[in-house]
């Protein structure tokens, strides 16, 4: 297995985010990659406030944001063939809310993987990764690997 360049785990990323409907449309974007961690964003929207009184976003958005991230960051690991990973289980430790007009971001990784499992755990922040909103820890079952040829030779998500 050869691992994905920084070039084509950006364009799958991209393109898993505006093939899903639900991170299309919530707007959810690719803020990073570094290493075997990826980092997505969030923007701040008043369709997803939670309380019209504060401007805080409603969790479920957060929920929505930690799931793609640990999901996707699979892909970013360079230990493992690429696959197909529903979520299995997800939890979610909420530890604060992000300030109402911030964006929101989420960082996570592969910490373990086995033939059909990978463990994958996260956290979504606000104003600094030293100050996370919500920690996030699951695992996610590899139903397949998938042949990645397509993402190397596509021409439309191009970075």
């Amino acid at each position: 297995m050869e691992p994905l360049s920084l070039e084509e785990k950006t364009r799958f990323i991209n393109m898993m985010g505006d093939f899903i409907p639900h991170t299309r449309g919530l707007r959810v974007a690719l803020h990073s990659i570094a290493g075997n961690a990826l980092t997505l964003r969030l923007p701040y929207q008043n369709e997803l406030v939670g309380d019209p009184t504060t401007g805080i976003l409603h969790s479920g958005a957060v929920t929505v944001l930690l799931d793609q991230t640990l999901g996707l960051s699979a892909v970013c690991s360079d230990d493992i063939a690429p696959s197909v990973t529903p979520t299995l289980d997800l939890r979610i430790d909420h530890l604060g809310v992000a300030p109402a007009g911030k964006d929101i971001y989420a960082t996570g990784k592969v910490y373990r993987a086995t033939r059909k499992v990978l463990f994958v755990e996260g956290y979504a922040w606000c104003e600094s990764p030293d100050k996370p909103i919500a920690r996030a820890t699951g695992t996610w079952v590899r139903v397949m690997d998938i042949n990645l040829d397509w993402v190397r030779n596509s021409k439309e998500y191009n970075t």
